[in-house]
């Protein structure tokens, strides 16, 4: 089996761990900025949602609603158990013309971010969970990604096309991904984590999102580091 194979296999056996035991069960997102990131559908504490491609790099988020230029990504309020505790994000796919006449595909994010905390302690015992619905799966390359030090060369990125094409459709779910997963190469600051959720892709994509914090690992779990 290919390494990205074995991660995407290791990460929906931890999904399925982590969503079946009596610990999570109890776990609830707060409103603490330091393990919760968005709750509900809202950003909590001092973290701001934007939107971002190649024609504009910082548009922020107001009141759950975004989109980007030229309208390839658009987030909207949604609905998991009670009106706007969810946003929506919607990917469409388009190509732009570039400089030269050219179509090219549009690659655009949704950032969590501006705000700066310290895990670090945390990077080999926890896992980013997200919560959210898939309504229609990746059809490109697909990234998450987290930054330190507001740099982008403090940037990781972790593939997830194969992950969120392998959850069940149109129902809530969690995914959790190991922090450590983000630092394979061992060069990621997380004493200065300053995006702690970026998620992007060029083709079309369409997810819901609920919840972002962090939770432990199982015991015995090592994420990515035994990789």
């Amino acid at each position: 089996m290919k390494k990205n194979a074995l991660t995407t296999y290791k990460i929906m056996q931890l999904a399925t761990l982590l969503c079946t035991s009596l610990s999570f069960q109890s776990l609830a997102f707060n409103d603490d900025p330091l393990t919760t990131y968005i709750k509900d559908g809202e950003f909590v504490g001092n973290w701001k949602g934007n939107l971002s491609n190649s024609l504009n790099w910082n548009i922020p988020i107001v009141n759950q609603t975004g989109e980007t230029e030229r309208g390839n990504l658009v987030v909207s309020p949604s609905t998991k158990k009670k009106e706007n505790d969810a946003i929506r994000l919607k990917w469409k796919g388009k190509k732009v013309k570039n400089e030269w006449g050219g179509n090219i595909l549009n690659d655009s994010s949704f950032t969590i971010s501006k705000h700066m905390i310290n895990i670090a302690s945390i990077e080999n015992q926890a896992a980013l969970m997200i919560e959210l619905k898939v309504n229609r799966s990746a059809k490109d390359i697909t990234n998450i990604s987290m930054q330190c030090n507001y740099s982008n060369k403090c940037l990781s990125k972790f593939s997830v096309k194969a992950i969120l094409n392998r959850l069940p459709k149109g129902e809530w779910t969690q995914l959790p991904i190991p922090l450590n997963c983000f630092n394979k190469d061992g060069n990621f600051d997380f004493s200065k984590v300053t995006s702690i959720f970026s998620i992007g892709t060029q083709g079309k994509l369409d997810i819901e999102i609920a919840n972002i914090g962090l939770v432990a690992l199982p015991a015995g779990s090592k994420g990515c580091k035994a990789d």
